[in-house]
């Protein structure tokens, strides 16, 4: 039961980090304007909701966490293939975003956005980062990171649709970035404080995990049958080829590179430079009214993301598997 408790901080942590990314500096309408809401009215009550919100990315996380490991994986080309599972679960089990345009909602925002950002910059490359590089290099880090977030954060401003949200004021925006930014070092610290070189789930969370999976892919994918059932197909040849490479290279994994050290406290500290110069430049740009290119970001992301992921299946399936 101890080893259960432990490895669910581990995926608390992680989901947190990969929620913080997905929802918060993406600026995503709705958990955006509820956690606003709940700051403003009755703080004490933010703290419960989050958690509550984290749970469901608990059950998007596990998948990520058990190619991890099962998987042996070690590439980010593998990564990306592992994050691809926690991008369509994100994206399909709770709502029908990747039905709504197959084949391109397949790929975005799944995998271009959710493995591509979520799980390759905030879970992996960001914690690396901390670990291998000096204190003066993370401050410049993490000063980028609130750059990018703040003028990101403009992508939905169109005042001519009613339906997308209008621009949050400086103050908001300010409230959103100091509590998300805290939210994510909660994440990193029972990530990195967690932290498993494997992950192996018992056959009970397995098989609970497997139920609800089955449940709510029925309840979500019945409207938009039978295109719905191509992502069945496109996870057996992602599962295929993390097989096909689990054992055709050599080195640490992902989990083992993470998991080796832990950053100093200085760095965690460097984290807040994040949501001030985030502020800042939100602040430049509300001001301005300057609005950052949405279609081109997408499209950028969704190019590199596709190309990305196919060149991982081809890669992955035909990999050389040594013994």
């Amino acid at each position: 039961m101890r080893e259960f408790f432990h490895r669910l901080a581990f995926a608390y942590g992680v989901a947190i980090i990969l929620m913080f990314f997905s929802e918060y500096y993406f600026v995503n309408q709705d958990p955006v304007l509820e956690l606003i809401s709940n700051i403003k009215s009755n703080p004490i009550l933010a703290l419960p909701a989050f958690i509550a919100f984290s749970t469901f990315y608990v059950l998007f996380t596990y998948p990520l966490l058990i190619s991890l490991s099962y998987f042996n994986i070690r590439t980010l080309s593998g990564l990306l293939l592992g994050g691809a599972f926690f991008g369509w679960a994100t994206e399909g089990l709770t709502l029908p975003v990747i039905y709504e345009a197959i084949p391109v909602s397949f790929m975005f925002p799944s995998v271009s956005w959710h493995a591509l950002i979520d799980v390759i910059i905030g879970f992996y490359f960001i914690r690396i980062f901390m670990r291998k590089f000096s204190l003066i290099s993370n401050i410049i880090l993490f000063i980028i990171l609130g750059a990018i977030w703040g003028a990101l954060a403009t992508w939905y401003w169109d005042s001519s649709n009613a339906e997308i949200m209008q621009a949050l004021s400086v103050s908001d925006f300010t409230i959103l970035a100091i509590v998300a930014s805290g939210f994510w070092l909660i994440g990193m610290f029972l990530a990195d404080k967690f932290g498993q070189k494997q992950f192996i789930a018992s056959k009970w969370e397995l098989a609970l995990i497997g139920v609800i999976y089955v449940i709510l892919y029925i309840i979500i994918a019945l409207p938009y049958l039978p295109l719905s059932m191509l992502i069945i197909a496109l996870i057996g040849v992602t599962i295929l080829a993390l097989w096909r490479q689990k054992n055709s290279l050599k080195g640490q994994t992902i989990l083992e590179k993470l998991n080796q050290e832990r950053p100093s406290i200085w760095k965690y500290f460097s984290v807040l430079l994040t949501p001030i110069i985030a502020i800042f430049i939100y602040l430049v740009f509300y001001n301005a009214n300057i609005k950052v290119p949405t279609d081109l970001i997408v499209q950028s992301l969704l190019l590199f993301g596709t190309i990305w992921f196919f060149y991982a299946i081809i890669t992955g399936i035909f990999a050389t598997q040594k013994h």
